[in-house]
């Protein structure tokens, strides 16, 4: 997705419109005199694309504008932004008109009205663009915030203002501020596309793996460790089967022995003895018995149904989250009036139609943090009862050991069952310990489907990990860098650039860019001359703007140039716009230097547009036929006849 801009608008204090038109998809060129506005435009597109703060200088252009307008072209149609003109020494006003469709209109004075806030505005010209959920996580050692990348971030790389485009030290627009250039290296990945459109999408799903896993590993540990209670307490009840000959199972794993104890507990036997004690201890111990075991199964049913209610109680608070997001949108319409168009859609609303109102929102997003607090309240409340099922159903079991225990103590105590030599009688007793142990064992899962789940889990949190990885993010980086460093070296030697020839690069973390020479690297502030700095200038941001259209990335479609070739063409020689003032060699490089900006853009047609103000007006046709205005003669971008501000 891309934007690019189809007319500049201007509306005075009495109603008329000043609108300069330009052509999507090729070179526009505004030239004329100095002292006309052709260094205003980049701070009045800036400030209608949402900027915090009126850049705009002080002097005649605030003083008789009322309204800052762009008609847009859109991927799926145009649009139409507008903000106020701050008034006195305010900073920016918040007043923005948005109006938007397959063919839109430049309105008329009288239509402009606030539908939406600066921040509304933002969000807008984000989506248009095609920025998708991002943020920007920075290393676990450094303090500063997680970062999203917005259309104010892609819209720095778009401009290069007149005191920018010649400058050693300074590539990107506003990258001079410590916290500009800083959130340009933090979503230079995402605008780039060496994060994936659906990183935050990733993280989430990689968050929920993760989770998924540790209750795989827990169910696992829990099993684990009843089996390995229980290990030798069945090894040594086989090891009586098989003597008495009930079997000749030797099992290996303790699935298959627990197995093996089965069995034996279900062999019919042709002799039982009836001779085992009959005391009062034992029957009581047998009524305990089956008490414990009722009292486990119950407590077992119990948790289950636990478990599941925290299940649908976390589905909940994860859908009531994501619905209590989605209202706190609201806020882009704050301080905005009522009125007969949806500030959604820009659509007239019937005169009978029920308006949504924000209060009725709001208090519907209340209702739904109310609901979300109270079971988010319940959470604690759950694990804690979870926790003593847990303790309960641990003390049942214990108490069912301590009753076998018993039972066992009383058979052993019986001389009777002692002295007894019968070989069924013998098989009898081996068999009722085996069916009691079989019958008090805890039923234990089938681990194989669980166990496999868990290393499917871990080959997909690895497989996340890596793509999320830093690593590979600067992979990425480093691969397209060098795609672009690659068109930068061709176009320095179109341009006849200082190092020329030499293989060019962005360094992302400085943002400056380097030759890398047999010597070792040059930055550009080592590098000489202002016709060197403003080349380099020139081929970085025409090379990232080719990868931005090529790649689809969400940065829009056009690129600000202010008078690059002041540098050849100082505002004393410009008498006319002609360059015969100008040395053979001088007029050369400036031909050659738009050579460069057009071929540029005939290369991705017509998904860059390029719009330079100039003093130079070049005597030939492709140059000619760029031009959209010439600012002499009295003309400029805000007549001089339109009334200031009362």
């Amino acid at each position: 997705m891309t934007i690019q801009i189809l007319s500049l608008v201007l509306y005075s204090h009495d109603g008329r419109r000043r609108l300069l038109n330009l052509r999507p998809g090729a070179v526009n060129v505004i030239t004329g005199a100095s002292k006309t506005g052709k260094s205003a435009l980049i701070h009045i597109v800036d400030y209608c694309f949402g900027s915090g703060s009126c850049q705009i200088p002080e002097g005649p252009i605030r003083q008789t504008v009322s309204w800052f307008g762009l008609l847009l072209q859109l991927d799926s149609g145009q649009a139409f932004v507008a903000r106020r003109c701050p008034s006195g020494h305010s900073g920016s006003s918040d007043e923005c008109f948005v109006d938007f469709g397959a063919l839109v209109e430049i309105p008329d004075s009288q239509r402009l009205r606030q539908t939406t806030n600066a921040k509304g505005l933002r969000v807008l010209l984000g989506e248009w663009c095609g920025i998708a959920d991002n943020i920007h996580e920075p290393p676990v050692d450094q303090t500063r915030e997680p970062l999203t990348a917005t259309i104010r971030h892609s819209l720095a790389l778009c401009f290069q203002a007149q005191d920018e485009i010649l400058r050693r030290q300074q590539l990107f627009h506003g990258a001079g501020d410590h916290f500009v250039a800083q959130a340009l290296k933090d979503t230079f990945p995402y605008l780039l596309g060496a994060v994936d459109d659906n990183h935050i999408g990733k993280r989430d799903e990689l968050r929920r793996r993760r989770e998924e896993l540790r209750s795989c590993e827990r169910g696992l540990a829990e099993v684990s460790a009843l089996r390995g209670d229980g290990s030798s307490k069945v090894h040594g009840l086989l090891a009586e089967a098989r003597d008495v000959g009930l079997t000749a199972a030797i099992p290996q794993s303790w699935e298959d022995a627990v197995e093996a104890l089965r069995t034996v507990a279900a062999t019919p036997l042709a002799y039982v003895d009836t001779s085992l004690p009959d005391s009062g201890e034992f029957s009581r111990l047998a009524n305990e018995r089956a008490r414990l075991l009722e009292q486990q199964r119950q407590i077992r049913n119990t948790l289950a149904a636990t478990r599941r209610f925290k299940q649908d109680e976390l589905g909940f608070s994860r859908e009531a989250t994501e619905q209590s997001a989605r209202l706190k949108s609201l806020g882009i319409f704050e301080g905005i009036s009522p009125g007969d168009t949806c500030p959604l859609c820009m659509q007239p609303l019937e005169p009978n139609e029920h308006q949504p109102i924000i209060s009725e929102a709001k208090a519907m997003l209340v209702t739904l943090s109310s609901r979300l607090e109270s079971v988010t309240r319940t959470v604690p409340q759950v694990e804690q009862a979870l926790g003593e099922l847990e303790r309960e159903l641990q003390a049942a079991q214990a108490a069912l050991g301590k009753n076998r225990s018993e039972m066992e103590a009383v058979r052993l105590a019986d001389q009777r069952l002692a002295q007894i030599q019968d070989e069924a009688a013998k098989r009898a007793h081996v068999l009722g310990r085996v069916s009691l142990y079989v019958e008090s064992l805890p039923e234990l899962p089938d681990t194989t489907r669980l166990e496999e789940h868990a290393a499917f889990l871990r080959g997909e949190c690895e497989r996340l990990e890596k793509d999320l990885s830093h690593e590979q993010v600067q992979d990425r980086l480093n691969s397209i860098m060098s795609i672009v460093g690659q068109k930068m070296t061709k176009w320095s030697v179109a341009l006849g650039l200082e190092y020329s020839g030499s293989p060019l690069r962005i360094d992302l973390k400085k943002l400056t860019i380097v030759a890398d020479t047999p010597t070792g690297p040059v930055p550009m502030d080592r590098m000489g001359s202002g016709e060197n700095w403003v080349g380099y200038h020139l081929i970085a941001h025409l090379a990232l703007h080719q990868w931005f259209v090529q790649q689809k990335r969400p940065v829009p479609g056009f690129l600000f140039l202010d008078q690059p070739s002041e540098v050849y063409f100082p505002p004393e020689k410009d008498l006319d716009g002609s360059m015969s003032a100008l040395g053979e060699d001088d007029r050369a490089a400036v031909r050659r230097m738009f050579e460069v900006v057009f071929h540029a853009v005939r290369d991705v047609v017509p998904g860059l547009q390029v719009i330079m103000t100039e003093h130079a007006d070049i005597n030939t046709n492709w140059y000619q036929e760029a031009v959209v205005e010439r600012w002499r003669g009295g003309q400029k971008l805000v007549p001089d006849d339109w009334p200031h501000r009362q």
